[in-house]
This record gives C-alpha cells, structure tokens and sequence, in this order.
C-alpha cells in the first residue's frame, strides 16, 4: 500500500507563503529566542540544561546562515522555469522541518529539555538539506541505493507502522502531520531534481524514501 494512501484521512496545515519572495523563504525562520545570560555559555562544554538550549540554537543559527547561502546559490544558479519548482520544494521542506521537529521534541513538550531538542532537530535537518542543495551546485545528484521504488516503499510503510504502533495517540497524531509534510516535499523536491536529470523523478524518489524509512529506524532504535 502506498504511504500517501495510507494517511489519507489525516488533516494536514500547511503554512501559506502568499507575497514571500524566493531568496526569503529559504529557512522561513522563526525569531530566535532570545536569552540573555551573565555571560556566553563555553559551548564546548556546556554545564547545565540552559547553556545546552542556548548552546543548540547558537548552531542552529550557524546552520541556518549556510542553509540561506547555499540555497540562493542554487536559486541563482538555475533557470527561471525551475526556479520556481526550487521554491516550491523549499517551501514544502519548510513546513516538514516545522512539523518533524515538533514532533521530536512532544515526548519532553513544556520540559526543559525542549528547546534543545527542537534545536538539535532543526540542525539536523538544515545540514541535510544543506548537503542536498550543495549537491545540485556540484552537479553530483545524490543517488539511491536501490532501483526499485516499489520495493523501498513497501520498507518504508513497514517502518512507518512499527514506529507509529509504539507511540501514545497524541503523538501518532503529531507523526502523522509530519509524514504528510514529507510526502509533500518529498514529491515537489523530486521534481525539481526532475529538471536536473533529464526529467526522471525516480531516483530521487527512491532515494528520499531511503532516507525517510532511515530516519525513522534512528528514531525508533534512539527509544524517543
């Protein structure tokens, strides 16, 4: 059964970007937080819960910038038509990173540790889209490890159902809206690499569901 099939039935919100311009939308960022300490926390060793927050969101930060740098590198780099389909994804990885991290961090929601986690989920995913688009710009596209997208689909249901079976209801829900905003960046990202190999969509497909099905095998061995 495929993924998108299955999850049907679930409401998804998509953040509407109405009158946002192509270079501002590459991270759509959130105000950082501001903390005000004493003094800037030594992040190479941080010693309690407030300095790892701050510490977190100081790399996220960092994350950020690059991620900015490198997707106007390949907004530029590209032509018009594709322009446009480049935003679209990114728009649509906007709202999966939003969700995903939300959903990362519902097991400590209102904790001290929340922040952190956040954080660090955001890096995570920001140095992964950094990585892909700095891919596109030294024209080595990311391939899959498998051919068969049928194959690595069924994997990904198979995990999918293993990881949300084991959740408490409220956080099925919040997985649920995440997946959706996966499939939906999954499919506009796999068509803008389309324009980048001679139009076939299905390497990057496959290659997508790899790392999704992955992804959730980390989550599910980490016992989040």
């Amino acid at each position: 059964m495929n993924l998108s099939k299955l999850l049907l039935g679930t409401s998804l919100s998509l953040a509407t970007f109405t009158g946002v311009s192509g270079k501002a939308i590459a991270t759509n960022h959130h105000n950082f937080t501001k903390t005000y300490v004493a003094q800037q926390p030594n992040c190479k060793n941080p010693q309690t819960q407030t300095e790892l927050n701050i510490c977190s969101g100081l790399d996220y930060q960092r994350a950020d910038k690059q991620l900015n740098l490198v997707y106007n590198q390949v907004r530029n780099l590209v032509s018009a038509n594709h322009r446009s389909q480049l935003i679209i994804a990114q728009k649509a990885w906007i709202s999966f990173r939003d969700v995903d991290c939300q959903f990362a961090q519902s097991a400590v929601a209102g904790g001290t540790m929340a922040p952190l986690i956040t954080n660090s989920c955001r890096t995570d995913l920001t140095k992964k889209r950094v990585s892909e688009l700095n891919s596109y710009l030294q024209n080595q596209m990311p391939q899959p490890k498998s051919r068969n997208y049928q194959t690595v689909d069924r994997k990904l249901n198979q995990v999918y159902q293993s990881t949300i079976n084991n959740l408490s209801v409220s956080r099925q829900s919040q997985l649920k809206i995440a997946q959706r905003a996966w499939i939906s960046f999954r499919d506009a990202n796999s068509k803008f690499e389309s324009y980048l190999s001679n139009g076939d969509s299905k390497l990057s497909l496959i290659r997508m569901t790899e790392d999704r099905t992955q992804d959730l095998v980390n989550f599910s061995q980490e016992g989040r």
